[in-house]
């Protein structure tokens, strides 16, 4: 973690995060969330939208988790939810093509959601999925005290 980096978020008049307690017990019940829409975005029975969506969810809670277990949570400004992956590089120390990768999904699922895009490809799709089972892994081996 890098908790300087961390620290200067939580300063300014508007900051990005505040600092906060861990809250285990609710981080393994996101954790344990995340790992079911997960498993229901590998469900090809399912359709792509919902498929998608449910992979976009676990990313966020999985990135959120990471967040509030080093200490802060989103301070809820505008843009939070962009910043929970780019805050990857001090949370679990992702270089940049990891939480790119993350922060591209958001744009795709903003766009999916309120703009232009009406279907997702099934290599978006597989990215996504990629990506929130990567970040499930990392946030299970770095935060221990979240293992279900």
């Amino acid at each position: 973690m890098r908790k300087e980096q961390l620290e200067n978020l939580s300063k300014g008049t508007r900051p990005l995060l505040h600092a906060s307690t861990p809250n285990w017990e609710t981080l393994k019940g996101l954790v344990d969330r995340a790992a079911d829409s997960l498993s229901d975005a590998k469900k090809t029975a399912n359709s792509s939208p919902t498929r998608f969506a449910a992979a976009y969810s676990s990313a966020f809670w999985l990135a959120r988790v990471a967040l509030e277990a080093c200490g802060y949570r989103l301070a809820g400004s505008e843009g939070h939810r962009v910043a929970v992956f780019q805050v990857l590089a001090n949370t679990l120390e992702w270089e940049a093509p990891r939480w790119r990768q993350l922060d591209d999904l958001h744009k795709l699922r903003n766009r999916f959601d309120y703009g232009d895009v009406v279907e997702v490809s099934e290599q978006q799709l597989v990215s996504a999925i990629a990506g929130a089972q990567d970040l499930l892994d990392d946030v299970r081996r770095t935060f221990p005290q979240i293992k279900t």
